[in-house]
């Protein structure tokens, strides 16, 4: 018999047959203690029932501590969560302060350098031990304060280890989660959410869904976060987010979400409400299929609501059925805005590229250059390459590594300038944006003249 995990985090239930929470995250500087309060102020007021701030430091340690006493100060009890990635003091440091602790597996003790390990079985579970023992504070510290952990695997930064056996594949992202959901058992720490993200939307839903029925045929469900990560800004930002999200929600998986834009983080959680809502008012029976063509027809008034309930459905329909087109019926909006949709779902689903692609994070305190101006130069100077795969990202973290199929892209260095890359093969030391944008342009016209 199958359980399903549901427990608190704060004064929020997660998990089992508990609604769907919708959490964001912050973009300042986390030492900015009241930037850093404003911002959750102005996310929890726009609809977020979870904050989550990056720590990358022990250097921040306590200005976590001075946002989360200024808050319930306040009285903004919505639960917070440290987003840590390198430094397992830093999440031991962090356990006894928020109610959510979060870190990845591809980099808490592991390292990911694009590098090939052939490794023995038994020096490959050797590691898997190493990672074992240094986690058992984190999880001593967690259990003393009732604090949850979050296994936040990324695509983008699974460690050398898992990469050389699986490949960078969703099943190298399960391999990596249960790799730690064992560990979690082995020290009988069950206050775990999992979370498997991706910027390509298959990859995630992939990635989700295996995880789901191995925990399943395991006999106990953790609650699971879902999200698009790098899902962009505007109009693809969101269809990307619900073409994903929307799928899976649809097929009864998932307990929270966040919708990644490269926008205000309190953008966020308005447009992640209305898919969550819409997903409940949909079923898999609302679509048809003729010679492999998705059509649906409704007369939502709402734009929003009108392109959740499309792209969900759509991502559905192109996981379950492989269907190679969209047609798409609404007669509160022209048939150009439908177009626009059809094509944007499209193109996130990776059925038809007819523009250029691109990634970009929601970005968060690590990064130190202004990443939504930058994303909309990018968009404006180079949109008109369908095939051409373009990368704005925050920092290193994820960056090089959800990158690593683009053809070029913008990387965060520091203090306001980037460093610009091929792949995953960074072609620069940092350099102005202005800078990058010519360095850019010059490897497009290369690009272009040598086809």
């Amino acid at each position: 018999m199958n359980s399903k995990t549901s427990f608190n985090i704060g004064k929020v239930t997660i998990g089992g047959s508990s609604p769907v929470v919708v959490q964001s995250m912050t973009n300042t500087d986390t030492n900015d203690v009241a930037a850093s309060v404003a911002q959750v102020r102005r996310m929890v007021a726009a609809g977020a029932q979870m904050a989550r701030l990056t720590v990358p430091s022990l250097q921040e340690v306590e200005a976590m501590r001075a946002i989360r006493d200024q808050l319930r100060a306040d009285g903004v009890d919505v639960p917070l969560v440290a987003d840590v990635h390198f430094n397992p003091k830093v999440a031991e440091a962090m356990a006894s302060v928020v109610d959510k602790v979060r870190i990845n597996p591809g980099n808490y003790v592991d390292k990911r350098s694009f590098k090939q390990l052939d490794l023995t079985d038994s020096e490959y579970n050797a590691a898997v031990e190493r990672m074992a023992l240094r986690a058992e504070p984190l999880f001593r510290i967690c259990r003393e304060h009732g604090t949850a952990i979050r296994l936040g695997i990324n695509h983008g930064s699974l460690c050398d280890r898992i990469v050389s056996r699986y490949g960078n594949t969703p099943r190298a992202m399960v391999q990596s989660a249960l790799e730690w959901v064992d560990i979690c058992e082995h020290y009988d720490f069950h206050k775990v959410v999992v979370s498997m993200k991706s910027s390509n939307v298959h990859t995630m839903m992939e990635a989700t869904w295996l995880l789901h029925h191995e925990m399943a045929r395991r006999g106990c469900t953790y609650p699971l976060h879902i999200g698009v990560t790098e899902a962009g800004n505007g109009l693809e930002g969101r269809v990307k987010s619900a073409a994903g999200i929307g799928a899976l929600l649809l097929m009864g998986v998932g307990d929270t979400v966040r919708v990644s834009l490269t926008e205000p983080p309190e953008n966020e959680t308005p447009f992640a409400h209305k898919l969550v809502d819409a997903v409940n008012t949909l079923t898999p029976c609302d679509y048809t299929i003729h010679d492999n063509v998705m059509e649906y027809a409704c007369d939502e008034p709402d734009w929003d609501t009108w392109l959740a309930k499309a792209s969900a459905l759509a991502g559905h329909a192109y996981y379950n059925h492989r269907i190679k087109d969209v047609k798409l019926i609404n007669s509160r909006f022209g048939k150009d805005e439908c177009a626009e949709l059809e094509a944007t779902i499209l193109q996130a689903c990776h059925i038809k590229m007819s523009k250029t692609e691109f990634i970009s994070c929601p970005s968060c305190g690590r990064t130190q250059y202004d990443i939504q101006a930058v994303l909309s130069q990018v968009k404006e100077r180079f949109s008109g390459y369908p095939g051409l795969k373009v990368g704005v990202m925050g920092c290193i973290v994820n960056g090089p590594g959800e990158m690593a199929d683009a053809d070029f892209g913008i990387v965060g260095a520091s203090h306001g300038t980037v460093c610009v890359y091929e792949g995953k093969t960074r072609l620069t030391e940092a350099l102005s944006v202005e800078q990058a944008m010519k360095h850019l342009e010059k490897l497009l016209k290369d690009k272009m003249m040598a086809k």
